[in-house]
Order: structure tokens, then C-alpha cells, then sequence
């Protein structure tokens, strides 16, 4: 593959040229690397929690920053050792980033571990300039795109030795031969010195790249639901903490977060309430997804449902930092594939729901959907729907508005609030419209008319599902909609910016 041996000396641990001392910098113990994170506090982050009302985001001026945000990690389809694959998959990886930032999107997440972004491949300290180059070219289009990035170290599950990855799914995807050397095992992993030097070798590489300048980076995660590597929560709290550190000293200018498997079974409650106790965690995040074959009853009910319950356990957890739904869409049962779901969803239902209920249910942007390409999103055509978020929230600063969530229901909706000093937040979602009446039964969404709101004041809605504003007067029915409708309420007198 045209690999260059850069750091010869990786495992030894010597310093490297990239200016950080692997093996001093594990050696550091886990309050060292606390107090040299704290020394650096004051280098300003391109994005952080708002100093306003820590519950959401702000970029380095002090602007509050709404993500809007979805999964675009990888290019599924890349073959390595198929001519002209590479250049196909940045194509691709261009092509998804455009029409995204074309519809409003302003934050992405890329997998660092995805064949097509490995930049160490094969052997501890050896690098693939052409992914190297891939990497640094996508960069830079979120650059030019104004698209902020989160990057995912890793996501594999398995160091078994190359050609013995097993029978599971996507068993090679998820296997690392590369640290069979140093590790049998993933515990052996999480505990091994080496394969933690080898680990963070690949990270200051990534520095020397220039990653670590780029504007466009805002977040490192360690890894990719890492609860699912294996049940020991006694090495995987440790290894969180000092990967989390080590990044942190890293990349100062940059967010550091862990992230987790589908919030789905009940043994997973544990796993988040250890989320929640990370020192150097910034922000709360979940993953979630519509599944018929899910414990909890609620990852089988409306999606509107399942998102805003999310929200609400990482926001009870956490109530003091910002909260993301990093990953949400639909699966079929048990997460053996993309849901039979989206070949129905051709007008984007699910989609409509997963970026809209977060936000309203308490987070700092947007749901970020999975499934971003042929399986839904690009094949259905559907990235207007991000569009149609930004367009709800334009003008509406939520850390200076100090939102407080809250929940209420009429006869015929289900409406999520956001109560703040000024103006209050509505997004009203029809009760008798969900995924199983229109995508599963073939029910039409039917028109709500007539509708009033427990609310008084000025208000202005907005019509997703259509792309239009209209103001109503106090006392008057809603405007006609289908499925769901913003609404902004402020005080008698007083106009919105929305428009």
C-alpha cells in the first residue's frame, strides 16, 4: 500500500519527531495528566461549553454554536486493493460533505479507523501517505465548507492476528492484527503499555498532520461505543481516563468525549451513569436506535419518544453539560442491519423526528443520524431535512435564552418545549402520525386543523414539512399542518428574528 516508515522506534517509546514523548507521556499518572490538561485550560477551544449556560456549545469568539449535526464517517464501500477505490471514496466523502453543508449541516463525525482513513494500517509507527492524504483533503473541505469535525480514533473490537478475524459481521472491519503482537486479548489491550504508546503514536501522528490547527476540529473520542469491546468496566474506566488526558494535553484546542453503545438494554444504565462521572468528559453523549429487537420498550416505540428519552437520561446524569444524540436512526432487530423501514421512508419521517426531537427535549443541537448514505439519506435524497432544522432554530441563541426543557400533551399532540427568558420553543408533534401507521400500515399523515395551544402570546410558526412561516394572533388556531410544526412564543409586542 505504499506505506512509509515514519517513528521506527514507536514501541520503544523513544521521543518522536512529532514533539510528544510517547513513552514519558503514558508514564505520566492520571493526576499528572489532569493538572498539565488544567495548566493549558486557557488556550481557547474552537468550540467548548458556553461559559453562558454550559448546557450548550460556543466557538472560540463566544458565539453560541448550535450543531447541526450528522454521521458521515466513512465511505462504506472502499476496497484497498481495488484500482481507482480511493479516489472513487473521496468522491463520495465530497459529494456527501457538500450537499450537507449545502442544507445547513455544520458538524460531522469521521471514523480514524475506517480502512479508508487508517492512516496506520498495518505495522506499529508505519503510515499510508494516500490515507494521509485523503484525511488532509477532507479537512480541508470541511474548512472551506464551514463543517466543524469530531474524530473517532478507533472502533475496532477484536486484535486477533490477520486472517484470523472470526466468523461475527463485519468481523475484518472490526479487527486490528496490527496490535496481535502486544495484546491476545482486548483486556490485554486496555492494560498493556505498549498498545498504549502504539495507540497514541497514531494520535501525534495525526498532530503532526496538522489536525490539531485546524479550525475545523473540534472534538477527539477515544473510541467508538467502547462498553462493546467487552464487559470490564474495571479496565475500560482507566483506559478512558488516561486516553481522555493524554488527548486533552494533545490537542488543546480541541474537546475531548467518550461515547457509548445503543442505549437500549438495561444493563447499559450503569455504563452511562460511569459516562457521566468522566472528568475530562465535555459534553454527554448517546446512541440510540429505533429496534424491534431492543429490551427497553422505548427504542420500539414513536421516534420522537426515543430521542427525547435520551436526551433526558444523559441530561439527568449530567444536567450541567451539553447533551448530543450522536447516533440515531433505525436498525433491524438487534442491529443486524440497516431498518426495512427506509426503502418506505422516502419522504424522510424518521429523519423529520430524529433531528428535531432532541433539540426540543433539552440538547445542544440537532439527533445526528446514522445511515448517511445509499441505505437512506443520499438514495431517499433527504438532506433537506437539515435544512428545515436550521431554518427553525435561526436566530435563536439558546445559551443567552437559558432554555429549560419540558414535556406536555394535548388531545391530538405531543409537544417538547424549550422554556427561556424571552421566547419559548415549540415543536408540536402529531400523536396519531408515527412510523408504524404510516411506513408499516401505509396510513397518510392526515392534516390537524382547528388546533389551539395551552399558550398565550405572540406567535410565530414555522411549517417544516413545508418551508414556511405565518404568524398567528393570540387565541387563534395554529395554521394547517401535517406531522409537525414550530412554534415560537414570545411576549405581546415583541418580534422574532426568524424571519
Amino acid at each position: 500500500m505504499g506505506h512509509t516508515r515514519e517513528h521506527k522506534d514507536i514501541v520503544a517509546g523513544r521521543q518522536r519527531e512529532s514533539g510528544f514523548g510517547l513513552a514519558s507521556a503514558f508514564a505520566f499518572s492520571l493526576a499528572a495528566f489532569c493538572a498539565f490538561a488544567a495548566a493549558g485550560a486557557e488556550t481557547p477551544k474552537n468550540v467548548a461549553p458556553s461559559t453562558v449556560d454550559t448546557r450548550y456549545f460556543a466557538d472560540s469568539a463566544g458565539r453560541t454554536f448550535i450543531p447541526v449535526g450528522c454521521n458521515i464517517c466513512f465511505p462504506r464501500v472502499y476496497s484497498p486493493d481495488k484500482p481507482g477505490s480511493r479516489a472513487e471514496c473521496e468522491a463520495k466523502m465530497s459529494g456527501w460533505l457538500r450537499k450537507f453543508a449545502a442544507n445547513g449541516g455544520n458538524y460531522v463525525r469521521i471514523w480514524l479507523g475506517h480502512p479508508f482513513f487508517e492512516i496506520m494500517p498495518c505495522n506499529a509507527g508505519e503510515y499510508d501517505p494516500s490515507a494521509e492524504s485523503s484525511l488532509k483533503r477532507t479537512v480541508a473541505l470541511c474548512e472551506e465548507l464551514g463543517l466543524k469535525i469530531k474524530f473517532t480514533l478507533e472502533s475496532f473490537r477484536t486484535v486477533h492476528p490477520a486472517g484470523e478475524e472470526g466468523p461475527e459481521p463485519y468481523a475484518a472491519f472490526f479487527n486490528r492484527p496490527l496490535y496481535a503482537p502486544y495484546a491476545k486479548s482486548m483486556r490485554e489491550f486496555l492494560n498493556s503499555d505498549e498498545c498504549g504508546r502504539i495507540y497514541l503514536g497514531k494520535a501525534a501522528r495525526l498532530k503532526a498532520l496538522g489536525l490539531g490547527d485546524s479550525p475545523a476540529v473540534v472534538c477527539w473520542e477515544p473510541w467508538n461505543e467502547i462498553n462493546c469491546i467487552g464487559g470490564w468496566r474495571d479496565d475500560v474506566g482507566p483506559w478512558s481516563d488516561r486516553m481522555l488526558a493524554a488527548l486533552r494535553t494533545m490537542f488543546p484546542r480541541q474537546m475531548t468525549t467518550q461515547n457509548l453503545g445503543s442505549f437500549s438494554p438495561p444493563d447499559i444504565y450503569d455504563y452511562y451513569d460511569y459516562l457521566g462521572r468522566l472528568p475530562l468528559n465535555d459534553f454527554m453523549q448517546a446512541h440510540r436506535y429505533l429496534d424491534p429487537g431492543a429490551e427497553l420498550d422505548v427504542c420500539r416505540g414513536p421516534m420522537d419518544i426515543l430521542c427525547a428519552d435520551a436526551v433526558r437520561e444523559l441530561l439527568d446524569r449530567r444536567p450541567d453539560r451539553p447533551a448530543i444524540l450522536a447516533e440515531v436512526g433505525a436498525v433491524k432487530a438487534n442491529h443486524a442491519g440497516p431498518s426495512e423501514l427506509y426503502e418506505r421512508d422516502s419522504a424522510g419521517m424518521l429523519l423529520h423526528d430524529e433531528i428535531f426531537a432532541p433539540f426540543f427535549a433539552g440538547a445542544a443541537g440537532c439527533g445526528q443520524p446514522w445511515h448517511w448514505d445509499h441505505q437512506y439519506i443520499d438514495g431517499n435524497g433527504l438532506w433537506w431535512h437539515f435544512s428545515r432544522f436550521a431554518e427553525a432554530v435561526k436566530g435563536v441563541d439558546p445559551a443567552a435564552e437559558r432554555f429549560r426543557p419540558f414535556h406536555t400533551e394535548t388531545r391530538r399532540l405531543r409537544i417538547w418545549g424549550l422554556r427561556g427568558t424571552t421566547t419559548t420553543l415549540l415543536w408540536c408533534r402529531d400523536k396519531s402520525n408515527d412510523w408504524e401507521g404510516e411506513l408499516v400500515r401505509g396510513t397518510a399523515p392526515s392534516t390537524i386543523s382547528n388546533e389551539r395551544i395551552p399558550f398565550g402570546g405572540t406567535l410565530k410558526c414555522y411549517l417544516p414539512w413545508e418551508d414556511r412561516w405565518t404568524d398567528v394572533a393570540a387565541g387563534e388556531p395554529l395554521p394547517d399542518f401535517r406531522r409537525s410544526i414550530v412554534v415560537r412564543i414570545m411576549p405581546q409586542g415583541e418580534t422574532s428574528k426568524a424571519n
